[in-house]
């Protein structure tokens, strides 16, 4: 999704080896893959109605349940064993062969913004969908639910791994990505996923190799307080915040690696007509270097140190105290070379024709990437725009394209067979 993607670093395709480009021309022409691809068309009424109904069940971050206990019916309806972990996840094995590793194939359930009302997620007359999370995240469930469907009716031939389906909690705003880091180190799958695909908004035109990574702090600021005029000269805690601001908006960042901090919240004060006995204020720092967060979080501590000196220079009674919290961690990590499941990817598009770029961006892949295990995120397919907002919007236009390639660059992942015994094709 755009909100959380930093600048393109290289076109895909270019990248696709030849030994992978070659499996996934042998791989699409198996007779499993050749019955498989044609589901997403065949069934693309199902998949919008399951898009549309997802996102009908609220999930804002921290209050997933009811749409994880809905999921749980849903995968349960296809033939899952759906079950919802600690964390609160709704993970879904396919074991196909006993004793193997997995793949997860993930997507986020949680939403930045939550329909409240079923009529808060319409479909327009043009066939677009409009709603909260409709394409953050309701496209990756969406893919995640036609996926299940179509292994659990279809079961591939001869594996490498098992596939773990698993939509996650808590991986927009504070979550944290509190259910990927559950899922990659404290989960009882955790040391047997040993790659991981993270479905994540609509576009095809993106492969997330490199995690951006962010670090966010509340600054609190407390004073005494009192009346704007019997009790002028006080050290007023949202005065010093404002200098803190002031110190932050003309502190130098790194350009390279791009770093960026951001003030996204203040809050302080009872009324006009009084001194606030607290402030606060909410700082994002991100990079794609976590040397240069570190460097960033010193800056922060020292403008706070000197909001709060600035202030209380002019006081007749200081500050009484204040203190920087943090209330968020997303690991940076660099792209790698041999990571294989960006590289699964681009021999896909190169097999497809769709022409992506391999991006560094803020998503429930930070997590594996940071640990040096295989991962990317990629969108499921279609169009969409406005995340974050109650116009978000969605439409279903080329999300079979997207599907088919998923399901292409999970099939390498797999390790299905070249082999066409044993396999199962759908129902027509």
């Amino acid at each position: 999704m755009p909100h959380k993607r930093d600048a393109a670093v290289s076109r895909a395709p270019s990248g696709a080896s030849k030994v992978l480009t070659t499996q996934v021309k042998r791989l699409a022409d198996t007779a499993w893959m050749r019955a498989c691809l044609p589901f997403f068309s065949r069934e693309k009424r199902w998949i919008n109605e399951q898009h549309l109904e997802v996102c009908r069940v609220p999930a804002p971050t921290f209050r997933e349940q009811e749409r994880a206990d809905f999921l749980v019916r849903s995968f349960r309806a296809i033939g899952g064993q759906s079950r919802i972990d600690d964390a609160g996840n709704v993970v879904t094995p396919l074991v196909f062969e006993k004793g193997l590793p997995f793949v997860a194939l993930t997507a986020h359930m949680d939403t930045a913004l939550a329909a409240h009302h079923r009529g808060d997620v319409v479909v327009r007359p043009d066939g677009t969908f409009q709603g909260p999370g409709v394409t953050d995240n309701g496209s990756g469930l969406a893919g995640l639910l036609a996926v299940a469907r179509l292994l659990t009716e279809a079961p591939p031939p001869k594996l490498r791994r098992n596939v773990l389906l698993v939509a996650n909690v808590a991986e927009e705003g504070e979550g944290n990505l509190h259910g990927m880091n559950y899922l990659c180190r404290h989960s009882p799958f955790s040391s047997e996923i040993d790659a991981y695909l993270i479905l994540d908004g609509a576009s095809t035109g993106h492969i997330t190799a490199e995690a951006l990574g962010s670090r966010r702090f509340e600054i609190i600021i407390e004073g005494h307080g009192g009346h704007s005029w019997n009790d002028f000269g006080r050290a007023n805690p949202v005065h010093a915040l404002g200098r803190t601001i002031a110190v932050l908006s003309d502190a130098e960042l790194p350009a390279s690696p791009r770093s960026t901090l951001s003030v996204g919240v203040i809050e302080g004060g009872s009324g006009v007509n009084s001194i606030a006995p607290v402030a606060r204020a909410k700082v994002d720092i991100r990079s794609r270097s976590s040397a240069a967060m570190e460097q960033l979080v010193e800056t922060l501590e020292e403008a706070v140190k000197l909001g709060v000196e600035l202030e209380n220079r002019r006081a007749t009674d200081r500050l009484s105290n204040y203190k920087i919290r943090e209330i968020g961690h997303r690991p940076a990590a660099a792209r790698v070379r041999d990571n294989e499941v960006v590289a699964c990817f681009q021999a896909v598009d190169s097999h497809l024709g769709i022409s992506s770029q391999l991006d560094c961006a803020s998503t429930d892949a930070n997590v594996p990437l940071s640990l040096g295990l295989p991962a990317a995120a990629v969108g499921a397919g279609g169009r969409g725009g406005d995340a974050h907002t109650p116009s978000e919007w969605f439409h279903p236009d080329g999300r079979e394209l997207g599907l088919q390639r998923v399901l292409l660059a999970l099939g390498l992942l797999m390790g299905t067979s070249d082999s066409e015994a044993d396999a199962k094709p759908p129902p027509a």
